[in-house]
């Protein structure tokens, strides 16, 4: 099930919530297990047969965890939790049958056996364990949250916090608003372009990485934003997935904004444990290039995303080193700089094939000339006032500050909701599911 569809947000959300919420005063334990079922389904909706392996993969982590915290045999066990959940893992991208949310669910329990092993985390029971793996707001696409955090979370959830519920519905309808009014009206035009990457020209290429760069973002941000306000209309903080990546003013700055659940994944269980900063530059330098370049593999097993992540490991190293060395450059440069090696690299990312991306990339920087009949002059303004958005406006969660209910919030959001529906012409999947 999507959020962005009907059944949804008119039918399963509002139900979920109102038998959650009564079950809850009757007893914790049958609010728990409803959730538990209720997210079952929303995973099953699209695929049945994909239930059995998230609730195989839930119980085989719950029992690898139990056995780490006996303390018998502990390292065996952590070494047969990850093996296990990374070979599911690498099978399913290799075959190409990809069940939905896979990458975001093992990487949650594997760190979960990992912080139980090291003593962080202490495992409750099991169905407080899988209610905190299959919860419907953030097991197809995140964000990756930390057991640590969301335990306590879920343990006192229950009691309906009516201004949050309000807070969320406004959420939803403006990450609902990014993702139908906004990146759904770009896929066509954007996948168009890229289909004929070879035969477009200097104008038409930069209007493609610019749109899939505006593409890319609207609809995960738009996804985030709308799994955050599920959370809070269960009286949930999940972690924040976006900070205005594109006001970002170097690759460091980036990271730090993009995706932000999975880079601190990928620093805490992969960066550090591979040495970190600890042992000297060099080592650094091969970490942080060993560390994105597992992030473009999690992406996917194409030469583009390998390509994709040891490039933005090499400018991670690079911007690192400038740092160590005190070099500044004035603002504007720097964000100039950062944001077009950040379009740039969104090429490599999206293209068909690496071919295909040396040959738009080598266009977008001239080769072919620059003819006039490729300008697209509305599509330009539409994608520029886009990018203006990204770089100038409020992001999500300033917006949200201002929040306090009342009609004119209320209006906000109606009009966000409407604009939205008008905008339904098909339910359409968000970018991370392929992921």
């Amino acid at each position: 099930m999507l959020f962005n569809s009907y059944e949804f947000i008119f039918v399963f959300l509002p139900v979920c919530l109102v038998i959650f919420f009564s079950a809850s005063k009757l007893n914790k334990s049958l609010a728990v297990i409803w959730l538990v079922l209720s997210s079952l389904f929303f995973y099953g909706w699209r695929n049945v047969y994909y239930v059995p392996l998230l609730v195989a993969s839930v119980c085989i982590n719950y029992f690898i965890s139990k056995k780490i915290n006996d303390g018998t045999a502990k390292r065996f066990w952590l070494i047969l939790g990850i093996s296990t959940n990374v070979t599911v893992l690498c099978i399913c991208k290799y075959i190409n049958v990809l069940p939905l949310g896979i990458s975001f669910f093992t990487f949650a329990q594997t760190a979960y056996i990992v912080n139980t092993f090291k003593g962080t985390a202490k495992p409750e029971g099991f169905l407080s364990y899988a209610e905190y793996v299959t919860f419907f707001g953030y097991i197809t696409s995140g964000p990756i949250a930390d057991y640590r955090e969301m335990i306590p979370q879920f343990r006192s959830a229950g009691t309906p916090d009516y201004e949050m519920i309000a807070q969320g519905i406004t959420l939803f309808a403006l990450g609902l608003f990014k993702k139908v009014y906004i990146a759904d009206s770009l896929a066509s035009f954007v996948n168009g372009l890229f289909a004929q990457a070879e035969l477009l020209t200097f104008f038409e290429a930069w209007t493609a990485a610019l749109g899939y760069s505006m593409h890319l973002y609207f609809d995960f941000s738009g996804y985030s934003d709308m799994a955050i306000a599920v959370g809070f209309m269960f009286g949930l903080k999940l972690p924040d997935n976006f900070n205005s990546p594109y006001k970002s003013t170097s690759i460091i700055d980036f990271w730090r904004r993009w995706h932000m659940s999975l880079g601190a994944w990928v620093k805490e269980y992969i960066y550090i444990p591979l040495g970190g900063s600890r042992e000297g530059d060099l080592k650094r330098t091969r970490n942080v290039i060993l560390a994105m370049l597992l992030t473009g593999l999690w992406h996917g097993l194409g030469w583009t995303f390998v390509l994709w992540g040891m490039i933005h490991g090499v400018m991670l190293a690079v911007n690192h080193q400038w740092r160590r060395l005190g070099f500044r450059l004035p603002a504007v440069i720097a964000w100039g700089v950062t944001f077009t090696c950040v379009v740039l690299c969104w090429v490599i990312f999206r293209a068909e094939s690496l071919g295909s991306a040396v040959h738009m990339l080598g266009t977008m920087t001239g080769l072919k000339g620059f003819p006039l009949e490729g300008l697209r002059v509305g599509s330009k303004k539409l994608i520029l006032a886009l990018t203006l958005i990204t770089v100038f406006t409020p992001n999500t969660k300033d917006i949200l500050r201002r929040f306090r209910p009342g009609i004119l919030w209320l209006v906000l959001t109606l009009m966000l909701f409407v604009m939205a529906f008008m905008n339904f012409s098909g339910v359409s999947d968000f970018l991370y599911f392929q992921f």
